[in-house]
């Protein structure tokens, strides 16, 4: 009895071992299947460039702490179809970028965009203020030129998004005098990454290898230069901004890097009547 005894419980431990070693791999880490087994690729609306689409948005926001964040910012929208496909390629990864809109394209005196700014701000995007005709750089035109800018826009955001706490502006051409910069009831928002975007919008005739070609250059102008920290500057008004969008966020994401408002990206070191171009590194 004994011996059949000691027999069992031999048997107990290394059936035990057998189920522990089976279930684990690197320290206990559970395994995870490959997600690269089932890639597939798409190409992307209106242009030849193709983007791998097989991860899932859940697998997007889990993959991990990021290890670098930047601001994704869009001036001269909102427009009534391009702001919205915008926005939701930033909801497929979680990111939220931050929106400097025209005036009178938010309450409807050049065309109807306030729909689309308020599906930016209830995605959880940030709003702030552009200009309201954007006819004026503001390191010319008078001081009632100025201020009637800035506060009709103010006024076109709070009424379509009531109650809107509006922090930011940028000024147009991103002329501004220091002044200006110094009295302004808000934080003045340059960049540090240009995409140069509005020099490679479509144009009716081209085909679909310019267009390629187009979108191609727009990515490099952001990959090459963004690092942690950047505010890169787009224009939510162009499609081929919206075909590129597509393809630097899965390569900012490929590269740890995490997609923010630029109040988010700022923190605590934001505040009025100050200029900022990037957040400050460590």
């Amino acid at each position: 009895m004994k011996k059949r005894s000691i027999f069992t419980v031999c048997i107990c431990v290394l059936l035990c071992l057998v189920t522990v070693l089976g279930g684990c791999d690197d320290g206990g880490s559970k395994r995870r299947p490959n997600r690269n087994d089932n890639d597939a690729f798409v190409p992307i609306i209106g242009s030849g460039v193709q983007t791998n689409t097989s991860e899932t948005t859940e697998n997007k926001k889990t993959d991990g702490k990021y290890s670098k964040r930047v601001a994704i910012t869009y001036d001269d929208g909102p427009h009534v179809t391009r702001t919205a496909k915008i926005v939701n390629e930033l909801d497929k990864y979680g990111y939220h970028a931050t929106f400097f809109v025209v005036g009178n394209r938010v309450d409807g005196s050049e065309y109807a965009g306030g729909d689309a700014m308020q599906y930016a701000a209830n995605h959880g995007n940030e709003i702030g203020i552009h200009a309201y005709t954007h006819d004026y750089y503001y390191d010319t035109c008078n001081d009632s030129v100025y201020k009637s800018e800035l506060s009709l826009t103010a006024s076109a955001i709070r009424s379509q998004a009531k109650g809107y706490n509006v922090r930011l502006m940028r000024p147009v051409g991103g002329r501004i005098t220091q002044t200006q910069v110094k009295n302004s009831q808000y934080s003045v928002i340059m960049w540090d990454v240009d995409s140069e975007d509005w020099k490679y919008k479509y144009s009716s005739g081209d085909s679909a290898a310019v267009q390629k070609e187009k979108v191609e250059q727009i990515v490099d102008n952001v990959m090459e230069n963004v690092q942690d920290g950047s505010i890169i500057l787009m224009h939510d008004i162009y499609e081929s901004t919206y075909d590129a969008t597509v393809v630097i966020l899965e390569r900012l994401h490929e590269e740890g890097y995490e997609v923010v408002t630029v109040s988010e990206l700022i923190g605590n070191d934001l505040c009025a009547g100050k200029n900022f171009s990037h957040a400050a590194r460590s």
